[in-house]
């Protein structure tokens, strides 16, 4: 039974919450697979007895960024003490790689990848497609506009491969403050699934939640923000509210929008998959990720980058919404099957064992 040792910052951000929260919840599942798995927060001697050391890149905190021969120095060492490295890329946005870190990992993950993955040998303004579409069609820019580092070859670009996103924890009411819990009490009790889904229904008061932030420190990450929310003024609700009244906002409305953000997927769109509203998104198709959620026109309704269909779209869905509520269903149920039924945590332990699989060490 392979024993695969995992590094991983606490239960600190929702980003490693989603990261270990699988894990954690199927560990009889992965045991039944004949993968024991155990977790780590700080490098030690017992960290290293293992057949696979599992590093989420989160870890490092700012470290990477700011002490980054000593990062390295720190990564070769743990590559030349296990018999099996895998890094974890828990950065949203897919064209963000750690390309110092590739050269000693058997395997590098990302929760989502460019579908061409060609893309990996070029730059991109701001680390981001999304970003270097707004600055070269709209003139854009960014105050640091630093780019994505670029892999050096096609060798570099065989070590990728496809985690999981960040889709795989509770995004529910209470979800988010139940798994902090786990930080301090570290107990499977706190890493419940969600629970209650409000069902689809063309009987919802509100047209449409509009509802998001506009700040960003980048530039071309809040250029489709702003202009979405001036399409949409007549919709949109400004006043801060608590979370149980926006969570209600969700479950009254037939249309949620969910513009990318830091990445283009967004726990938004987990939360409108909970309040069984139609998530409306930026076109998704330039992207590999698991779960696939993102399917136009089958579990989201997609429109252009460049925005020039919103304003039809909404029109067009909320003429029709009776027409589009399997959108919405489908969407829901896609998202339900893969936090909170069996078959989708066995569907994720399957998973699991098949990434140990193509990452030579199965």
């Amino acid at each position: 039974m392979p024993r695969v040792h995992i590094l991983s910052e606490p239960f600190v951000t929702q980003n490693t919450r989603a990261f270990l929260i699988p894990l954690l919840r199927n560990r009889r599942r992965l045991r039944d697979r004949g993968i024991e798995i155990r977790c780590f927060h700080q490098p030690t001697a017992a960290l290293y007895d293992c057949d696979i050391l599992a590093l989420n890149n989160k870890w490092w905190g700012d470290r990477w960024e700011h002490e980054r021969a000593r990062s390295v120095s720190i990564l070769a060492d743990m590559a030349a003490r296990v018999p099996v490295l895998l890094y974890f890329d828990r950065s949203s946005t897919p064209g963000s790689v750690d390309a110092d870190a590739l050269p000693l990992v058997n395997a590098y993950f990302k929760t989502s990848l460019f579908r061409d993955r060609a893309q990996y040998l070029r730059p991109h303004y701001c680390g981001r497609l999304f970003s270097e579409f707004y600055h070269s069609r709209y003139g854009v820019e960014d105050a640091d506009p630093t780019p994505s580092r670029v892999l050096a070859s096609q060798a570099d670009l065989a070590k990728l491969h496809l985690s999981w996103n960040t889709a795989l924890a509770d995004y529910s009411l209470v979800g988010p403050r139940l798994s902090s819990f786990y930080r301090y009490l570290p107990s499977t009790i706190w890493l419940d699934r969600p629970r209650r889904f409000a069902r689809p229904s063309g009987d919802r008061p509100l047209d449409l939640s509009c509802r998001m932030g506009l700040r960003y420190k980048h530039a071309t990450i809040a250029y489709q923000r702003r202009q979405l929310a001036d399409l949409l003024a007549s919709y949109r609700r400004t006043a801060r509210v608590s979370k149980f009244r926006y969570f209600r906002e969700l479950e009254n409305s037939k249309i949620v929008p969910s513009p990318f953000g830091f990445s283009e997927i967004n726990y938004k769109d987990f939360e409108v998959f909970i309040a069984g509203a139609l998530l409306l998104k930026p076109d998704m198709d330039h992207l590999d990720t698991w779960p696939d959620l993102y399917r136009d026109g089958e579990t989201y309704v997609a429109h252009r980058w460049d925005l020039s269909d919103v304003s039809a779209k909404v029109e067009a869905v909320l003429a029709r919404y009776d027409d589009y509520l399997d959108i919405a269903r489908t969407g829901q149920a896609r998202y339900r099957h893969h936090v909170a039924s069996a078959d989708g945590q066995e569907q994720f332990a399957d998973r699991f064992a098949a990434l140990l699989t193509c990452a030579g060490t199965g």
